[in-house]
C-alpha cells in the first residue's frame, strides 16, 4: 500500500462530510486516493453518502453512478497542491 499519510487531512475531511470545494473533479481526486486503502470503494460510497446527508440532499447520492465512475479510475494519486486549501503549509 502507498504511503498516503500526506493525504490524511483530505481523507478525514471527506469522510466527515466537510470537504470544501467538492466538485466532480475533486470527487475523482479523493476517490483516486481512497481506492489505495483497504475497503477504498466502500469508503468512497460512505463519504459521498455522508456529504449528501449533511448537505440535506440524501437522494443526490447514487450507488450506481458512483460505481460507474469508480470503475473508470486509474488510481493515480493527485498532486498535493490540489488540496492546498486543506493541507496549507504541508504542501511543498
Amino acid at each position: 500500500m502507498d504511503d498516503l499519510s500526506a493525504y490524511t487531512p483530505v481523507i478525514d475531511r471527506f469522510l466527515n462530510g466537510t470537504m470544501p470545494r467538492l466538485n466532480h473533479a475533486r470527487h475523482l481526486d479523493v476517490a483516486n486516493i481512497l481506492i489505495h486503502l483497504p475497503h477504498g470503494r466502500t469508503l468512497v460510497h460512505l463519504g459521498l453518502m455522508i456529504t449528501a446527508i449533511r448537505a440535506g440532499v440524501p437522494d443526490k447520492y447514487s450507488r450506481e453512478i458512483t460505481d460507474g465512475y469508480l470503475d473508470q479510475l486509474d488510481g493515480t494519486l493527485p498532486p498535493l497542491e490540489r488540496f492546498a486549501d486543506i493541507l496549507g503549509e504541508r504542501v511543498s
